[in-house]
């Protein structure tokens, strides 16, 4: 039998999970000297609320390889035959999928690691094709191939409102920060075949706003678009309010408006969103 393992930054509802029999396996986020599992020890509603009104910065660290050898273990203790396609964060933001491929080495049950070269809602069309695949009765090989098709078709946009925290996290140099704050540049920033792209910078939010609806009109635009993930960090108004222009447009688009992983929040910042959709999903 054919199991799918993933980690906390995918965007997967909780149907989804338990509909495909999916593992999650946890990020960590460390906090005033405690470390908490992603979604474990902590949700993403309560992580938002720490990340605005604190005022230390929280870091994150990737599952150890203890971690997913443990979840391989659990697997195949269960199903001694197991074949385990195991689907992460993309490689440029996260060692995730590194981590994995060493603890898979543990086992000589067939492990395929894939480095989504996404992250989000653009993990889990990978993750959904991937199960769906596994209960019609696809070969291993088969999925595998299928998948590494999937993953170029990925496009995800990621609206920041408050560059500091891409500074704090290290994916901003300070000098850009320090720019941003005098011009109020809201960057947004593209993460596609895990190359990221500062796309578009934006001076304020009536920018930010025209390249929003570009994108949303871009997506109405493109029969070939079924299903499109909307994630927030802490304020779900925007999110919405595309989901609800889709629907109208396009009532055949299936969105899925929820919270970023807590893993993941540091680096977006209050206010940040992202807009995630596969064309050939």
């Amino acid at each position: 039998m054919i199991h799918i393992v993933t980690d906390s930054t995918a965007q997967l509802t909780a149907s989804e999970i338990k509909q495909y029999h999916i593992h999650v396996v946890p990020l960590q986020v460390m906090f005033e000297g405690k470390t908490y599992k992603d979604q474990i020890d902590i949700d993403s509603e309560e992580f938002s609320r720490i990340l605005a009104t604190e005022k230390e910065f929280p870091t994150t660290s990737q599952p150890t390889m203890g971690d997913f050898v443990n979840t391989f273990q659990q697997i195949i203790d269960k199903d001694p035959k197991a074949q385990i396609i195991s689907i992460h964060i993309g490689s440029k933001l996260s060692g995730t999928s590194s981590t994995a491929e060493v603890a898979a080495e543990q086992f000589k049950n067939e492990i395929a690691v894939i480095d989504s070269k996404s992250a989000i809602r653009g993990m889990d069309y990978l993750l959904i094709r991937a199960a769906q695949l596994a209960q019609q009765g696809t070969d291993f090989p088969v999925i595998l191939k299928d998948l590494h098709k999937l993953e170029k078709h990925t496009h995800l946009y990621l609206f920041i409102n408050n560059l500091d925290y891409l500074v704090k996290g290290g994916r901003a140099s300070k000098a850009t920060g320090f720019i941003s704050s005098i011009i109020r540049l809201k960057p947004v920033i593209t993460f596609e075949n895990n190359e990221l792209d500062f796309k578009y910078k934006c001076r304020g939010n009536k920018q930010l706003n025209k390249i929003k609806d570009r994108v949303v009109a871009e997506i109405i635009a493109n029969p070939n678009i079924k299903d499109v993930g909307l994630p927030f960090v802490d304020d779900n108004t925007t999110s919405l309010a595309i989901a609800d222009a889709l629907h109208e447009a396009r009532p055949d688009i299936h969105t899925t408006v929820n919270y970023v992983s807590p893993s993941l929040m540091p680096h977006a910042g209050p206010g940040g969103f992202a807009i995630v959709y596969n064309d050939q999903f």
